[in-house]
């Protein structure tokens, strides 16, 4: 007699592993928290403030770690590449434009069978890190204590972003939890041992967004009363920039031009009324948008 197992639990199974591969592999283990509104705000916040921090931290570790380690830990990371790209085109069979809202979509044996596969297997490879990472748990620990200020302002921003979006329900859920115990269900996981050593130090700094409109910079960074967005539009067509305050919420549109030719472009931002504090600029073009942090003083 075949298994009976429950469709809720085999698509939980591969959301999950589809969330934690997707993130390990990259150098990251974070993609914007729960669905929903709050999800694009975490996104840029994370990796404007705490993806940085982070990939610091495991710098700090690298010379630590035994050569034979770390020549494992990017096999891990290779084995980890692979099981998101089976977990993606498993999803793609699956539904391939997505399920019918309130609507599972219903799963062949053979599927059944494939993410239980890629659950057990990615299952073998946290294991092994988590085995591994008890040799180097000190100095792990000491990388997280230096934080912990981060830490604590992280855990309360990030809740602060999802009880802005939440339901009034939602809303009082959150706010029955005290701090202590949103940062042990939140922002502790970025520490994990296992987790933690599996993030990759050398990775390239990713985006919030695709990235796809080209290079920006901004100039001079802390802002001045007038500063300066450098940009490259590789389709010729609309641009617009947005302010963002440091949450990710839209205070003002900076830039908006209807035909903008393929190229550099140079624009000056008046910048004189914003406080003190930290803040994004986002640009969208025709190839898509991107968005980077800065500071005022």
């Amino acid at each position: 007699m075949k298994p009976n197992t429950p469709k809720s639990l085999v698509l939980a199974l591969l959301l999950v592993l589809s969330a934690a591969i997707a993130g390990m592999a990259q150098g990251g283990y974070y993609r914007g928290g729960p669905a929903g509104p709050a999800r694009p705000e975490n996104n840029a916040y994370f990796q404007a403030n705490v993806l940085p921090v982070l990939r610091q931290q495991r710098q700090k570790l690298e010379p630590q770690l035994d050569a034979a380690d770390r020549a494992q830990l990017a096999t891990y990371r290779t084995q980890l590449a692979a099981l998101k790209q089976q977990g993606q085109a498993l999803r793609q069979s699956i539904a391939p434009a997505g399920p019918p809202a309130g609507e599972r979509p219903v799963l062949t044996e053979a599927q059944r069978q494939q993410v239980q596969q890629l659950h057990s297997q990615t299952r073998t490879i946290m294991l092994s890190a988590a085995q591994m990472a008890q040799k180097y748990e000190a100095p792990i620990r000491q990388l997280a204590q230096e934080v912990q200020p981060q830490k604590e302002k992280w855990a309360a921003d990030i809740k602060g972003i999802i009880s802005k979006n939440a339901t009034p329900e939602q809303q009082q859920r959150i706010a029955q939890r005290s701090g202590r115990e949103w940062g042990r269900g939140g922002m502790h996981r970025f520490f994990k041992p296992a987790m933690f050593l599996l993030m990759d130090p050398n990775a390239p700094a990713a985006s919030p967004t695709d990235g796809s409109s080209g290079s920006t910079s901004f100039y001079p960074n802390p802002a001045a009363a007038t500063s300066q967005l450098n940009f490259d539009v590789k389709k010729a067509g609309p641009v617009t920039v947005d302010l963002l305050d440091g949450n990710g919420n839209k205070l003002r549109t900076l830039v908006s031009e209807a035909n903008v030719e393929k190229g550099a472009h140079t624009q000056s931002l008046d910048l004189r009324d914003l406080p003190t504090g930290t803040y994004f600029y986002k640009i969208t073009t025709r190839s898509g948008s991107e968005t980077k942090r800065f500071v005022k003083e």
